[in-house]
């Protein structure tokens, strides 16, 4: 802004405080900062629109790469060449060609194997929203969407023939948006059909995240958090104080008995990893209750940030921890994001967690480990330290999902 100086200047005198202008490789690089550490991204490109510019960051093994940065944005593209309502044919052609001939020399950024399209930023989050609404998607939650490009060229389309009070009007569109989301829209559009990519994943968080991560991973080689997921899961779980020890062994138990059933249910690491996620924090409900503290808590994953989840996963783990007292697995309410066969998948591993938790139903420990035998009946013989007979009692009397998801009785000892 050629005003800058006065501007800060004035800051400082009313304020006390010094304010600092970033680049547009600095606001690229905490963008991405705050982008890396929410999404499971490794190999990514990650696109930023704001009002005034656009960034596009290259992240390669979650690191950053390259960033390029335009002058180009919702607002600038708008203000220039939208004057019509609705935006006539040669307007609209004409921020076709601006948001091209900007991004001309943008030739690194191409769909690759294995490449992730993510967006961060108000114009992504509220495409993202419009299309959720317009869907009826069953999940409130913007992080994590992927948005498809076919859905954002009709939805262009769409936006193209409506005014300003009828955008205002749309769910999902709020009316401080409505005057600049055509034209950030037809920007992600070049972008999105520039690089071939059929879909870009929505990130909630940026570039405040990210100057965030950079203080609270202060000292650490880089500001990256190791093992997103699980420093989720565990974050997730001590907001609600969960119980460290009894999780860790319904945790020891339920992976125990997945191990030794790999030949019956033909599950893979991707499973397993839920079932211990779901371990860690199949209790937190009790924070808001212990009567239905099931459903208390698959409300709570629905519904909490849990990072580098996809929304699959997220709906999954909700069912396991609802499952985990009594009930059958149930993923009805949200059709449009399990895929076929996850109901199933899931009560095999929600049968295990039963079977653990109230093999640890006093929250003792007693039970120490298990030798699964496979046969007609499955027997589970448990190693014990004292008196177990309260919790293989309970666990026989819990077993009917078992028989119900492998198709044969349990018998634990």
């Amino acid at each position: 802004a050629s005003n800058q100086a006065m501007f800060l200047e004035q800051v400082e005198q009313e304020s006390g405080l010094q304010m600092r202008v970033l680049e547009a490789e600095q606001e690229a690089y905490y963008g991405y900062l705050g982008t890396v550490n929410s999404l499971a991204l490794d190999d990514a490109y990650l696109i930023d629109i704001g009002g005034g510019s656009t960034q596009v960051t290259a992240i390669r093994g979650r690191g950053f790469q390259q960033a390029f940065s335009r002058p180009l944005g919702a607002l600038r593209i708008s203000d220039r060449h939208i004057t019509s309502d609705p935006i006539s044919g040669k307007e609209f052609r004409a921020i076709e060609q601006a948001a091209a001939e900007t991004f001309a020399d943008l030739n690194w950024f191409h769909e690759a194997r294995n490449t992730t399209l993510a967006g961060i930023g108000g114009t992504i989050r509220t495409l993202a929203e419009i299309d959720m609404k317009m869907r009826g998607y069953s999940l409130d939650r913007v992080h994590g969407y992927q948005l498809r490009r076919d859905r954002l060229e009709a939805l262009v389309e769409q936006l193209r023939g409506t005014t300003l009070k009828q955008r205002e009007d749309m769910p999902g569109l709020g009316s401080d948006r409505a005057d600049l989301i055509l034209g950030g829209a037809v920007i992600l559009r070049q972008l999105m059909r520039q690089g071939d990519f059929s879909e870009i994943t929505v990130s909630g968080y940026g570039l405040r995240e990210g100057l965030f991560f950079e203080q609270f991973l202060a000292g650490e080689d880089s500001p990256l958090i190791g093992d997103l997921r699980g420093f989720s899961v565990q974050n997730l779980a001590r907001n609600y104080g969960y119980e460290a020890v009894h999780c860790a062994k319904v945790q020891e138990l339920s992976l125990s008995l997945f191990d030794q059933l790999a030949s019956l249910h033909g599950l893979g690491e991707w499973e397993r990893e839920l079932l211990g996620y779901a371990a860690v924090i199949h209790d937190i409900g009790v924070a808001i209750s212990y009567y239905d503290h099931h459903k208390h808590g698959a409300y709570l994953i629905l519904n909490s940030a849990l990072l580098g989840f996809s929304h699959r996963e997220v709906v999954l783990l909700a069912a396991l921890v609802r499952a985990h007292r009594k009930g059958d697995i149930d993923v009805s309410a949200n059709p449009d994001i399990v895929e076929d066969g996850d109901a199933a998948r899931m009560a095999k591993l929600a049968a295990l967690l039963r079977i653990a938790e109230y093999l640890e139903r006093r929250k003792s420990q007693v039970v120490q480990g298990l030798t699964v035998e496979i046969g007609e009946t499955v027997r589970v013989v448990c190693s014990t330290t004292g008196d177990a007979s309260i919790e293989i009692w309970d666990a026989n009397r819990r077993s009917s999902l078992f028989k119900k998801a492998y198709g044969r009785p349990i018998e634990i000892v």
